[in-house]
């Protein structure tokens, strides 16, 4: 059975509540949620240039690639210890992090001539975000990381 993390597991109850609702049949409507093995090919469904980070903290590797809907991208990066980063793409300028949580700190820090906006603590960041050139981005990190780390990764991103 393929292992998705809480955001898909609840998306998915979303799905099918929505579906259970509405009286429609669940074969009748396709999942919003389909998987790919290639950045470039998730990324030419919805219709975004590859923008991704190309550093992540030290044992991360790339794991999951999924569209939801046909206009959202992510990437799911996990660690040996199960922990994970999750890197989301879409047109727009939205917060599509799919993180309501309410952080102890919430600024906007700077990477070159870009800005982004940082959440978590004092110490440690869980969520960032930022939009560029009709595009928003957003990483979250299960295990969080320092404001200069997600620095570092941002900065790693090649913005053709």
């Amino acid at each position: 059975m393929k292992k998705y993390g809480m955001k898909h597991i609840l998306m998915a109850g979303a799905i099918v509540s929505a579906l259970l609702m509405g009286g429609s049949s669940a074969q009748a409507m396709p999942s919003p949620l389909v998987e790919y093995t290639s950045v470039r090919d998730a990324w030419a469904v919805v219709g975004l240039p590859v923008y991704t980070p190309t550093i992540l903290p030290v044992g991360y590797v790339q794991k999951e690639i999924i569209v939801i809907d046909k206009s959202l991208a992510e990437i799911f990066y996990r660690n040996d210890a199960g922990k994970e980063i999750l890197f989301r793409m879409a047109k727009g300028d939205a917060d599509i992090s799919g993180d309501n949580n309410i952080y102890e700190v919430n600024q906007v820090v700077q990477v070159g001539r870009q800005y982004i906006r940082v959440k978590g603590t004092e110490k440690l960041v869980s969520l960032a975000l930022w939009s560029r050139g009709g595009y928003t981005f957003s990483i979250s990190f299960e295990e969080p990381v320092s404001i200069e780390a997600v620095q570092a990764i941002v900065s790693t991103i090649a913005w053709n």
